[in-house]
C-alpha cells in the first residue's frame, strides 16, 4: 500500500509539472504567478471533500473522507505532499476545514464525529468526540469569525462552538440548537456550509435537502429564513464575497452566486458557472479564482468508479 501510495505520488507530481508547462499566462492583477487549472490529488479512492487555503503560505488543504489523509498542495506550482496522515491521528474522514490566524488547521470529520485542530506540521494539538459530548450526528462544515470557530451538523439540530484566540484551543461547546420549526430537518443532508457576514453580525448555513439558506444572529441566536427567489438545493460549500454569496451545488457541477440584500434577509441566485466540476463540494478563494473540490461522491460504490486522479479545480470568477 505505501509503495502504490508513493508511486502515485510521484505521478501526481510528474502531472503537476506537466500542467504547469500548460497552464496560462498570469494576469497582471492576479496575486497568483501561475495559473494551473487542475491539481491533481493522489490517491484512487481518496474521495476530497474540504478545502482550507493559507495565503500566507500559498499552500491549500484537502482532506480524504476515506482514509482521513490531508495533502498540503502549492497553489502556484501543485507541488503536493502529505501533511497529516489520518491513521496516525486516529482520524479516518475529513469534511470542511479551515485555518485560523495563528495557522493551526481545523478539521471537521463527518460521520467520525471527531473535530480535531493541528498545528502547522500536521500535528495533533486537541481532539474532540463529539458523539460523546453532545450526542451529535454529522460534523460537517466551519467557519472562523471574531476569534471563534463555528461547526455544522447535518444529522442533528445543533451548531458548536470553540475559542481559538487562546495558545491551546479552548473546550468545545455546544452553541445553539434549534427546532423543526426554526429550520426544518429531513433524512440525509441538512445543515451543509457555513458562511459569516462581514459585520460578523450573522452566520448563513445551507441545508442541502431543501435548498434553503438561513440567517443566525451571532449575539442573541435568533434565526431566520433568508428568502431566495429559486432553490439552491444540493448546496454543499460556502463562499461570500462582499454580498455575493457563492454555493456550491454538488448534484448540478455548478457554482451559483447570490446576491444578497444589505440585511442578508433576501437573496437573488444567479446563473451558475464552473467548466468539468465533478460533484463539487467545498470552495476557497485564492486571487481571482476559486479553487473548488471535485468530491465525486456520485461515483463512489458505482461500476465506472471515480475519474483519476482526483483533482481541485481552479474556476475564475466572474
Amino acid at each position: 500500500m505505501i509503495i502504490a501510495y508513493n508511486l502515485l505520488m510521484k505521478f501526481t507530481l510528474l502531472l503537476s509539472a506537466f500542467v504547469i508547462f500548460c497552464a496560462l499566462g498570469c494576469k497582471k492583477n492576479d496575486p497568483i504567478k501561475v495559473q494551473l487549472m487542475t491539481y491533481p490529488i493522489p490517491g484512487d479512492q481518496f474521495y476530497p471533500e474540504g478545502i482550507a487555503y493559507n495565503a500566507k503560505t500559498g499552500n491549500f488543504f484537502s482532506g480524504s473522507t476515506s482514509n482521513g489523509d490531508i495533502v498540503e498542495v502549492n497553489v502556484e506550482t501543485g507541488m503536493t505532499s502529505l501533511f497529516s496522515p489520518g491513521a496516525k491521528l486516529g482520524r479516518s474522514f475529513c469534511t470542511g476545514m479551515k485555518i485560523d490566524s495563528k495557522g493551526r488547521l481545523w478539521v471537521c470529520g463527518g460521520p467520525s464525529n471527531i473535530i480535531q485542530v493541528l498545528d502547522a506540521g500536521g500535528n495533533l494539538i486537541k481532539s474532540w468526540d463529539t458523539k460523546v459530548l453532545f450526542n451529535s450526528g454529522f460534523i460537517n462544515d466551519c467557519i472562523i469569525s471574531e476569534g471563534y470557530i463555528y461547526f455544522t451538523d447535518s444529522r442533528e439540530k445543533k451548531i458548536y462552538r470553540a475559542n481559538v484566540n487562546d495558545a491551546v484551543p479552548a473546550e468545545l461547546v455546544e452553541w445553539l440548537t434549534f427546532t423543526d420549526q426554526q429550520i426544518p430537518y429531513t433524512a440525509g443532508t441538512n445543515a451543509n456550509g457555513i458562511e459569516v457576514t462581514p459585520d460578523g453580525k450573522y452566520l448563513i448555513v445551507v441545508i442541502s435537502n431543501s435548498g434553503k439558506l438561513y440567517r443566525i444572529n451571532i449575539a442573541n441566536k435568533s434565526i431566520a429564513e433568508i428568502l431566495l427567489n429559486t432553490s439552491v438545493a444540493s448546496g454543499d460549500g460556502l463562499l461570500l464575497d462582499g454580498n455575493i454569496l457563492y454555493v456550491s451545488r454538488n448534484a448540478t457541477g455548478l457554482i451559483f452566486p447570490v446576491t444578497l440584500n444589505n440585511t442578508y434577509s433576501q437573496g437573488t441566485v444567479g446563473n451558475g458557472f464552473g467548466e468539468n466540476l465533478a460533484f463539487n463540494t467545498t470552495l476557497a478563494k485564492a486571487g481571482r479564482y476559486f479553487l473548488v473540490v471535485n468530491a465525486q461522491f456520485n461515483k463512489r460504490g458505482t461500476v465506472a468508479g471515480p475519474v483519476l486522479p482526483f483533482s481541485i479545480s481552479r474556476v475564475p470568477i466572474p
